[in-house]
């Protein structure tokens, strides 16, 4: 995954501290080292509707689990017993107040802390408490978001996935049917083995999350939340539904709220700079030469070429991987949807899965994209679980406004057309995922006039000019 950078934070936090400091001001102290994460750590924990701090991971951090209610309208109901992971501000710096940090799609932030933490603490972030917790469904949060009966059940599950929407190799119509049926099958298991919690663990949900957290930290110091892509939708539900709460308010990536409560996040709009991302890819590579990119040809358009053609070799024959399957049409088109997240670390591996591709023969970077285990839950990385990427997008989306199969076909055509490199793994799988998943929040929260709230919080939005799933819009 893409870490974000801790300079963002210090343009938006540095605003209250703008008199000039002297240049030792700025000298790094050594961060506090990252820690591996213990999937099973907060079991030896009780919760608390107290926020209950105790020294963990070599007293380096303090970690608590704080309940909260499943159904906020229900105060006697069942109860979420919410983790948290705190990396305390520096002694030696003025105490400034708590910093949450939040990714979004599933990725536990309890383990973003203890892995990452100490990266967060520039000079300028010292003074803050530097807090992460695992959102319903998610990482050490209990309960824990479960589709399957086992592990094995789960991969199962994901190797029976049908080809990527858009393989020309299949009739459109078909395609549509058996992505629908497979998601279907999702949804099922999901509602059969926590259908009773399931319906809360939507965005607005987590947000009311943070306001029970802030209050049980009480009134000592500032508050910033720092969201990054999905999670930018927790802080703009936050500061919608608690504007005079926050003080900073950092969204870095930042998703549609009206999209993601209306459509699910899936126009086409959310792609309009995906191809522009993708064809970084080519000019880079043609800049690169061959021994940093092992597809290259002498300009961009020769490698574009060289590309389109190879699609065209894999929809007529798949390569063989023994062992594992077929590299094939749909798995270069889900690595690319991944690659364009992040091109400096990941468009040198895409050149070898194309160059490896085109040979016909799997090496170690077509092994290394297909043979990734399936991260078991819970996860003691930073990844974020398949089916809750799944189940946050469609609880959060408006069920009123989703096309279903016999009306997606247009949809995802012109998806296709604005970006045939990622829409079919991206929006149009989005869509259609929406459609089939007939489990409805609790709580229809379509997020009418509520993007019109003025918070006082001073508000940071981050992004660039090539960004695949969160672009620059006005």
């Amino acid at each position: 995954m893409k870490l974000l950078s801790p300079l963002v934070l210090v343009t938006a936090l540095v605003v209250d501290h703008v008199v000039a400091a002297p240049q030792t001001t700025w000298k790094r102290q050594n961060p506090t080292p990252g820690q591996t994460p213990d999937v099973n750590y907060f079991s030896t924990l009780t919760a608390s509707p107290n926020l209950k701090w105790v020294s963990c991971y070599n007293d380096l951090y303090q970690c608590a689990q704080l309940e909260v209610l499943l159904n906020y309208d229900k105060p006697t109901g069942s109860k979420v017993q919410l983790a948290l992971v705190k990396l305390p501000a520096k002694k030696t710096a003025k105490y400034e107040g708590s910093l949450f940090l939040q990714v979004g799609l599933g990725t536990s932030a309890t383990n973003l802390v203890l892995i990452a933490g100490g990266l967060f603490q520039t000079p300028t972030l010292e003074g803050w408490d530097i807090i992460g917790w695992d959102v319903r469904g998610v990482g050490s949060t209990r309960p824990l978001l479960t589709c399957f009966p086992d592990e094995a059940a789960r991969k199962a599950y994901e190797g029976s996935a049908p080809k990527v929407l858009g393989d020309p190799s299949i009739p459109l119509g078909q395609n549509i049917q058996e992505n629908f049926d497979h998601y279907k099958v999702l949804a099922k298991a999901c509602k059969s083995r926590s259908g009773d919690f399931l319906p809360y663990i939507d965005t607005p949900n987590n947000a009311r999350d943070l306001k029970t957290i802030i209050k049980a930290i009480g009134g000592k110091g500032k508050f910033a939340f720092w969201g990054y892509q999905y999670a930018t939708l927790i802080g703009e539900t936050y500061a919608g539904l608690y504007p005079n709460d926050l003080d900073y308010l950092i969204l870095d990536g930042v998703v549609q709220g009206e999209n993601a409560y209306g459509f699910g996040d899936t126009r086409p709009s959310s792609i309009q700079d995906a191809e522009k991302a993708f064809n970084v890819f080519f000019t880079s590579c043609a800049k690169a030469g061959n021994a940093t990119c092992p597809f290259h040809e002498a300009t961009p358009e020769l490698i574009k070429a060289r590309y389109q053609k190879l699609e065209q070799a894999l929809i007529a024959k798949p390569v063989p991987v023994p062992g594992i399957g077929e590299f094939n049409y749909g798995f270069l088109h889900g690595i690319i949807s991944f690659a364009v997240t992040d091109p400096n670390d990941l468009y040198p591996f895409l050149a070898g899965v194309m160059a490896e591709a085109e040979s016909g023969t799997a090496g170690p970077n077509i092994y290394g994209a297909l043979g990734a285990p399936l991260d078991p839950l819970p996860s003691a990385g930073t990844g974020g679980s398949f089916e809750y990427q799944v189940a946050i997008q469609a609880l959060d989306a408006d069920p009123y406004k989703i096309n279903g199969p016999k009306d997606f076909e247009p949809f995802l055509k012109s998806v296709l057309r604005k970006s045939p490199a990622v829409a079919g793994v991206s929006v149009g799988s989005i869509q259609l995922r929406n459609a089939a998943w007939k489990v409805p929040a609790a709580v229809n929260f379509n997020g009418d006039g509520f993007f019109d709230v003025r918070t006082r919080a001073t508000v940071l939005l981050v992004g660039n000019t090539a960004d695949p799933y969160t672009p620059l819009q006005k």
